[in-house]
């Protein structure tokens, strides 16, 4: 059994999301292009002599037994019986209520890492199982860099991934509730009909296809946006630096733009922060295999 190990968590940003009505369990159906970016989380795992400890040290918005790598902890004891004692370091790079998907990345990033370690033997499937028993968006980072992601998340097809161009994260304001994102957007939105619902094929070939034509949208902007006017703001700023495409990204407040050279990324970061705006720049992962 190895001693520790290093394991990355990519953030996420969703280049489209649409987002259904409340299903009959409670949940909202999505169709997401989900795509993993290099800002992230590193997470170091150590097993430790006395079994049954778990020691969680990281700069997180929450207590560190509510975070989503205790979570993943439990789950991965219960399935396994392995009681070794952990002690788990993040150092915390993804930004809280960001729409970045910075919690299921740690989860799944957590699962491989104890795997690694603890030598469980449980395998892909198991993983992902594991996975959506901690959070929807969870299967997909232990699956693909690049993906159309359905159901209420745990459904993943994966896609060809690009890393033929660069991306600037803005971060306008305070991190956003995704419940609340969603609580308004119910509000809101009592009729989803009038939404455009490109099929998986449409949204695969699109992301594909030239970037300045991507018809790709996001359910929770109209809501969002009013209610946060700074994000628009980001927005409009990211697109107004030159990017061929701009959103944000999940429930926000995370705003990226999509660029096709790395001078103009870097031109449109620098703007950014000259207008007070937390930013950086980010790139796509054409894949992502967690482990240092």
């Amino acid at each position: 059994m190895a001693v520790s190990v290093r394991v990355r968590a990519a953030a996420k940003v969703n280049l489209h999301l649409r987002v259904y009505g409340r299903r009959k369990d409670g949940y909202h159906g999505i169709l997401s292009i989900f795509q993993a970016v290099s800002l992230g989380d590193c997470i170091v795992i150590r097993s430790l002599k006395e079994s049954d400890t778990i020691e969680i040290e990281g700069d997180f918005d929450c207590p560190a037994r509510q975070t989503t790598i205790y979570k993943a902890v439990l789950a991965y004891r219960e399935a396994t019986g392995d009681r070794t004692g952990l002690s788990i370091s993040v150092d915390k790079r993804i930004p809280a209520g960001a729409g970045l998907g910075g919690g299921s990345s740690d989860a799944a990033s957590a699962l491989v890492g104890l795997e690694a370690i603890l030598e469980g033997g449980l395998g892909s499937s198991a993983m992902k199982g594991l996975g959506a028993s901690i959070g929807s968006d969870v299967p997909f980072f232990l699956t693909a860099a690049a993906a159309i992601v359905s159901g209420r998340g745990e459904i993943v097809r994966p896609l060809e991934a690009r890393d033929d161009y660069c991306l600037v994260l803005a971060f306008p304001g305070p991190g956003v509730s995704t419940a609340w994102a969603y609580s308004l957007l119910d509000s809101e939105r009592p009729d989803d009909s009038a939404e455009p619902d490109p099929g998986m094929e449409e949204l695969a070939e699109a992301y594909r296809g030239d970037i300045g034509l991507w018809p790709f949208a996001n359910s929770f902007e109209g809501p969002v946006f009013r209610a946060r006017r700074e994000i628009p703001k980001a927005v409009e700023l990211v697109a107004g630096s030159g990017a061929s495409f701009a959103a944000m990204s999940g429930s926000g407040n995370a705003v990226f733009g999509v660029f096709e050279d790395e001078p103009a990324a870097r031109a449109a970061t620098a703007k950014l922060r000259d207008a007070g705006f937390h930013a950086c720049a980010s790139s796509p992962l054409a894949r992502y295999p967690p482990l240092d």
